[in-house]
């Protein structure tokens, strides 16, 4: 939650985000001198975007491959929210 938190701060503020929990923690943790009492759970890079991003909706086919357009443009794939909200009444 925090780290969503600061991401949608970010985004308020221009910048862009990438959360990354494929790292390698100890060597992260060695590197940086950080005190046995803290544990690295993920990483998460901040910065000036260099591309356009721009939300699609699911296909019918249901990819969800990121493609660039013939102009750079980066088009992410989303389901929709009334697909990924059960309801039972």
């Amino acid at each position: 939650i925090a780290v969503q938190s600061i991401l949608l701060g970010a985004v308020e503020r221009g910048l862009g985000g990438c959360i990354i929990a494929t790292i390698q923690r100890e060597r992260l943790a060695k590197a940086i001198n950080l005190p046995d009492r803290y544990e690295i759970l993920l990483a998460l890079a901040l910065g000036k975007p260099v591309e356009i991003v721009t939300i699609e909706p699911l296909d019918a086919g249901g990819d969800i491959r990121y493609w660039r357009d013939a102009a750079g443009v980066h088009h992410v794939p989303k389901r929709a929210l009334d697909d990924l909200i059960i309801n039972k009444r």
